[in-house]
């Protein structure tokens, strides 16, 4: 993941840059000027990452040359196929050889052979990967570990297909390797099914964020979305007031479509970053640690109410349902040329895309969603489960002993040298703009949220959702009302899975 990513994890902002610094460097640190931070300080932090180890608790071990296999998603257009796991070869490309010389690493260490096999794609619960691995599992197939999308491994679990990670040697789920956030959210009664770290950057990619055209908030002396995010003033009138400001009719025609410009440019599946981002969410934990539905709240309906009054407005524009002239081109593509004929000030993606807008000659910035308020605590960064990449380990697993010690050395590895290549090197050398969007980076990825009543989709909640959002309805009371009885099945259904692992 990147620095931030520590920072989750427990490990201070400081110390965490100079950690991952020190990865990228080959264990070399500088000490960086920070006016309100002292010598002493400094030196203690620096000392603290030059000494962090990398290297889990674990046994010698020789697995005779196995083959040590991955059950990986490969989407059909390549956009979520998880491609960090194995590389053919050196290539020169940074985050290409660090995955080539992790993996080097590994099969010399433990005389294994690391493999991948492309299972299927892995979007909602009933997809091909959930689905193959299902098929192995009831004909008893060996399949050692999967990644998947959140969707596939929440559906994976409620279908009694996984080992509780507890229950596999070797797994220490407390190390930092490991995404604590997403422990802490998704595990139900001190039990986890699925894990997230530093394993493959997929989580990154599907983290939901926007983008701003940084010449038109200098055009329309606009504030700093930078400023306003790390004053804790980015609000959800902040970006709706932004907005309305630059929208237009450009070309004189009298039809506002892609030829003009926006204020926001978004897609159906932002309904979810929104509502999680104003402080939402599909279900959540309670104080005693059991599952429960939220959906529906005052808060929400709230919300709701003032967002679609939006999206209503001239000032939006929708890539699911408003850009016929597209058609043809993916929403991807929308974004890039939208972004670099300055047709929208702020726009909706993922993390994955900002490859995408490499090639892009305006100047743009990176922040994530705004706040209800400026009371919320903080920002909440969607983690799209979509898009995500979990890893599980399938009841059919030949020798879990392995797996769980392959497991940890892997995601240990992968955060010494891969993380520095994604991160350091590769979004901060090849992608990002400025030092301000750096800084948002840390903000977007220690702010990362995963919504277990979306991941386990009870109800099928998400995909309801986005339907209200691309009709643009602001009643939400009624899809809750066609939800509820569904919603409280599928959670029921959930409780049921892990009692009966319990008892």
């Amino acid at each position: 993941m990147t620095f931030s990513s520590l920072i989750k994890r427990g490990v201070p902002l400081l110390l965490a840059a100079l950690i991952i610094f020190a990865a990228a460097c080959g264990g070399k640190t500088e000490t960086p000027q920070a006016s309100d931070t002292t010598a002493a300080d400094v030196m203690e932090e620096t000392t603290a990452a030059e000494t962090m180890s990398f290297e889990p608790d674990l046994p010698e071990a020789d697995f005779g040359g196995e083959t040590f296999t991955f059950w990986l998603r490969k989407c059909h257009a390549d956009f979520w196929t998880v491609a960090d796991i194995w590389t053919e070869e050196l290539s020169g490309d940074a985050l290409n050889d660090a995955i080539y010389e992790r993996n080097a690493f590994i099969e010399d260490k433990y005389n294994v052979k690391i493999a991948q096999f492309w299972a299927g794609d892995a979007g909602r619960s009933s997809s091909e990967i959930a689905l193959n691995v299902k098929k192995a599992v009831f004909a008893g197939d060996a399949v050692d570990s999967v990644i998947a999308s959140g969707y596939a491994t929440g559906f994976m679990t409620i279908n009694g297909l996984l080992y509780e990670l507890s229950a596999i040697p070797y797994l220490d789920l407390s190390q930092p390797w490991w995404d604590q956030n997403l422990n802490e959210s998704t595990s139900l009664y001190n039990r986890s099914y699925f894990a997230g770290g530093e394993l493959t950057t997929a989580d990154n990619n599907a983290v939901n964020i926007l983008v701003f055209v940084k010449d038109l908030v200098t055009d329309y002396g606009l504030e700093s979305p930078y400023d306003l995010v790390k004053s804790g003033a980015w609000t959800i009138d902040k970006l709706i007031e932004m907005s309305n400001v630059v929208s237009g009719d450009l070309d004189g025609s009298g039809t506002l479509d892609e030829n003009d410009r926006f204020g926001y440019l978004y897609f159906s599946d932002s309904c979810a970053t929104m509502y999680n981002a104003l402080g939402n969410f599909f279900g959540t934990k309670n104080a005693n640690g059991d599952p429960e539905i939220t959906f529906y709240t005052d808060h929400a309906a709230q919300c709701w109410e003032k967002l679609i009054a939006f999206l209503q407005t001239d000032a939006t524009l929708s890539m699911s349902t408003e850009l016929s002239i597209y058609k043809g081109k993916g929403d991807y593509d929308v974004i890039v040329a939208m972004v670099e004929g300055k047709n929208t000030l702020f726009t909706w993606c993922h993390m994955r895309n900002i490859s995408m807008l490499r090639s892009v000659e305006t100047s743009f910035g990176v922040i994530p969603n705004p706040k209800w308020d400026e009371m919320q605590s903080e920002y909440y960064t969607q983690n799209d489960p979509y898009g995500a990449g979990f890893v599980s380990v399938p009841i059919t697993c030949p020798d879990t002993e392995r797996t769980g010690l392959l497991l940890e050395a892997f995601c240990a590895k992968s955060m010494e040298i891969v993380t520095p290549a994604y991160y350091t090197i590769n979004l901060e050398g090849k992608y990002m703009r400025d030092e301000e969007s750096l800084e948002m980076l840390d903000i977007i990825f220690s702010t990362m949220t995963y919504d277990i009543g979306d991941i386990y989709n009870w109800g099928n909640m998400m995909e309801q959702l986005s339907g209200l959002w691309n009709k643009e309805s602001p009643d939400l009371a009624s899809l809750w009302a066609k939800l509820e009885k569904k919603t409280v099945k599928d959670l029921e259904k959930t409780v049921e899975h892990f009692n009966e692992i319990i008892t």
